[in-house]
């Protein structure tokens, strides 16, 4: 019941805010409690296998993860590729992370693009679909195999 009043009352906050609200804006709409929500409906998807184009908990990728869990929680939320999220105008990049803000490792050489959700700030770890162990917590710190690939974290931007 708490999680249903929390992103009812998120989607009309969100709701009356200019599209490109500045930081301060969106740390008043977007706080750590509130994408809590984000990364409990993530975590709930532990364990599901990898499936590349795989979109339900069956077996699913990276993206359509980011999207299944954006749109329990954001009804309406379009589905991207993970590229598409760096130029997309939802989104803005970040250097204040938030717990539920999308964390995107851009294509690479011979490596394609891959996202997740930040699920721990200070222990730079996110949730993501990856090919080795399905829907699991992984680290971006220096030194672990996400973060040795440039990464980038996106905010959310409060709707018009």
């Amino acid at each position: 019941m708490y999680q249903k009043i929390l992103v009812c009352a998120l989607l009309i906050s969100a709701s009356i805010l200019p599209a490109h609200a500045n930081s301060e804006e969106r740390d008043e709409i977007f706080t750590s409690e509130d994408l809590y929500t984000v990364a409990v409906e993530a975590k709930s998807w532990q364990g599901t296998r990898y499936r590349y184009g795989g979109k339900d908990k069956n077996g699913i990728d990276c993206s359509h993860f980011v999207y299944a869990v954006y749109n329990r929680i954001f009804e309406g939320y379009d589905y991207r590729m993970a590229d598409e999220y760096l130029h997309d105008s939802d989104f803005s990049p970040t250097k204040s992370p938030l717990v539920g803000d999308v964390i995107i490792f851009p294509a690479v050489g011979s490596s394609s693009a891959h996202m997740g959700i930040i699920t721990d700030v200070q222990g730079k770890k996110f949730i993501g679909a990856q090919t080795s162990t399905g829907v699991k917590e992984a680290s971006f710190a220096s030194g672990s195999y996400w973060g040795k690939r440039p990464y980038r974290i996106l905010s959310l931007l409060p709707s018009d």
